[in-house]
Order: structure tokens, then C-alpha cells, then sequence
């Protein structure tokens, strides 16, 4: 049996997974379902809308600073916002591949080459991961309680106590501003790119330039978290110790559908998880999945929006891509 074949099936399979998932929780929670009673509030929502939106134009920048670091012609930020949109809705087409050969060609229109474009969307994605990882690792110090921490120190065999097992968080934090050293990113990356048979690549960015980008994708995912809070909010009041649980729950649930692999942009992947987290924080399983279900409705509605917004930036035949990528790739 081919690999496509075997992909293929594995994607369906979790995809029947998830879905079952979901079901078997309405099917187990109908009556709590019929019950609930909410209202949504639109104010708050469309206050939400609008921070999904800046946070997409904050990591639309900060594309933009990465090809401005890697490239000397100087790319107006209207072409890299442009392009950056443009292939945003590639995600939801099957094959992980096809945000990049989307990017490829449009760079390839404003005069950046495939060799930059890719170290472009390694930088990106890593700073994307790593920063919304860092707001994750934050909001657990907040939404953790007293028997987690005790739980965690009783199984690092008391080596650190309670209270300093709760700060632990931060040491990872420290960890991460060192892990994005421009040196161990391209090791990182060309690690990867040498067991794809692929030549190496390089970074040429100075660390105070990547803390500078690390900090600004940061800020997209402050913006997202705060458009998750009011997200909740729209749909109830919720307390002041909630505000971090949501934003941990919104975060690993990016987190988790981005890394799985199976389905385009981490559909069904990311309410599930997302679901699962809010109904263990204490919220009704009609909230977590109503929030879930806006989320991704905010999320995809943002990127189609964007890419149609600048329709005019149409990449090449996607075999024509593919025939200049392996002519233009260094082989290892």
C-alpha cells in the first residue's frame, strides 16, 4: 500500500475519531444541552472579531520584518502583507505543502527568491510556535491550583517545593529566549533540511533582531488571547480567575492543531481540544463548544477575508512550482 494511501486513511480515521468524540459528548450531554440557557452578546464579539484581525495584521508584519532581515531589496509592506494574505487560505487545501508553493510563486512575483522564502516561513512558523507556547507556559502560573503544583513536586521526588515548582514555568521561559538563537535555529534547521536531502540554509539574522521578532509575534498572541477572553464573554459572564484558564485553553489548542499533521489547518483538531479544555476548566460543554465553534468560524473568516482582499496576487500552476522548486532547491 502507498504512503498516500496510508496518509489518506490515517486522516480519515482521526477526522471519524473527532467527530465520534464530539458526538458521543452531545449524545452524553443532551440534557445538560437542552438546558442551558445562554445568550450571545454582540458587542463583545465583534470587539473579539476586531482583535483576530489586528493579531492577523501584527503576524502579517512580522513576516514582513523577517524578509526585510533576510532580503537587501527593500519589500514594501504593502507587497509582503499582500502575498502574506494571499496564501493564508492555501492552508485549508489538502497537502501540507501547498501554503508554501503558494508563497513561493508570489515571492517569486516581488523579487524574493525560493532560497529566502523558505527560511522565511521556517523563521515564521517557529517564531509563531514558540511565542504562542510562551503565553501558554505565563497563564499556567495563573490557572493551576495549589494541588497541581503539590501534585508535580510529589513526582519531581521534592526536589523543589510547591511554591517553587509554580514558578518552574519561568525557567522554561528563560529556556525558549535561549532556544531562538539565530546559531541553534539554523542548526535546527538545517537538521531538518539535511534529512530531506535538502542544501543548507542561512539565517543571517543577528539574535537582537529575532528577540525584536520573537517579541513582536508575541504580541499577536496577546492580542488573540484577549479576543478569546471576549469571545467567552460574549456568550457569559465569566470572573476575573477565568481570564487565564481561557487563554492556556485557546493557546494549546492552536498549539496541538497546528503540530497534528492530519487535517488542513487543524480543523476538528483544535475544537476538540479546545472543547476538552474549556469542559475541564469548569465551563458548560455548550459554552466550550460554541466557543469552539467560533473560534474557527473568526479564525477562517480572517483568512479568507484577507485573501480575497488581495485576489489580484494569483500564484502560478502549481506544477510550474513544484518544477522550480526542485530546479531551484539545493540537493544535499
Amino acid at each position: 500500500m502507498k504512503r498516500p494511501i496510508v496518509r489518506t486513511l490515517l486522516k480519515i480515521v482521526v477526522v471519524a475519531l473527532v467527530v465520534g468524540f464530539l458526538a458521543y459528548a452531545i449524545y452524553k450531554n443532551a440534557n445538560e444541552l437542552r438546558e442551558l440557557e445562554f445568550s450571545l452578546s454582540f458587542p463583545p464579539l465583534l470587539a473579539s472579531t476586531l482583535l483576530v484581525l489586528l493579531s492577523f495584521v501584527v503576524q502579517a508584519i512580522g513576516w514582513h520584518r523577517i524578509l526585510r532581515g533576510l532580503t537587501p531589496m527593500k519589500i514594501k509592506l504593502r507587497e509582503s502583507g499582500a502575498v502574506w494574505f494571499a496564501s493564508q487560505a492555501a492552508k485549508y487545501v489538502p497537502g501540507r505543502m501547498m501554503l508554501p508553493l503558494v508563497r513561493f510563486s508570489l515571492c517569486k512575483r516581488v523579487g524574493v527568491d525560493i532560497g529566502r522564502t523558505t527560511m522565511s516561513i521556517y523563521l515564521e512558523l517557529t517564531m509563531m510556535t514558540s511565542s504562542a507556547i510562551l503565553v501558554f507556559i505565563l497563564s499556567s502560573i495563573g490557572w493551576a491550583d495549589e494541588q497541581t503544583w503539590q501534585f508535580l513536586a510529589a513526582k519531581m521526588g521534592g526536589v523543589l517545593a510547591p511554591e517553587q515548582v509554580k514558578y518552574a514555568p519561568l525557567l522554561l521561559v528563560i529556556l525558549s529566549l535561549i532556544g531562538i538563537h539565530p546559531r541553534l535555529l539554523q542548526w535546527a534547521i538545517n537538521l531538518g533540511l539535511r534529512l530531506l536531502k535538502k542544501g543548507p540554509l542561512n539565517i543571517g539574522l543577528s539574535y537582537a533582531r529575532v528577540l525584536l521578532l520573537f517579541g513582536w509575534y508575541t504580541l499577536a498572541w496577546l492580542l488573540y488571547a484577549l479576543s478569546c477572553v471576549l469571545l467567552i464573554m460574549a456568550l457569559g459572564a465569566i470572573g476575573a480567575a477565568q481570564v487565564l484558564p481561557i487563554v492556556g485553553a485557546f493557546m494549546l489548542s492552536w498549539v496541538i492543531g497546528f503540530l497534528s499533521f492530519i487535517t488542513p489547518g487543524g480543523i476538528g483538531i483544535r475544537e476538540a481540544v479546545l472543547t476538552g479544555l474549556l469542559t475541564m476548566w469548569q465551563f458548560p460543554l455548550g459554552i466550550a463548544m460554541v466557543a469552539a465553534v467560533l473560534c474557527r468560524l473568526q479564525w477562517t473568516g480572517m483568512e479568507l477575508l484577507g485573501a480575497a482582499l488581495t485576489i489580484r496576487y494569483r500564484p502560478a500552476p502549481l506544477q510550474e512550482i513544484r518544477r522550480e522548486l526542485d530546479r531551484e532547491t539545493p540537493q544535499a
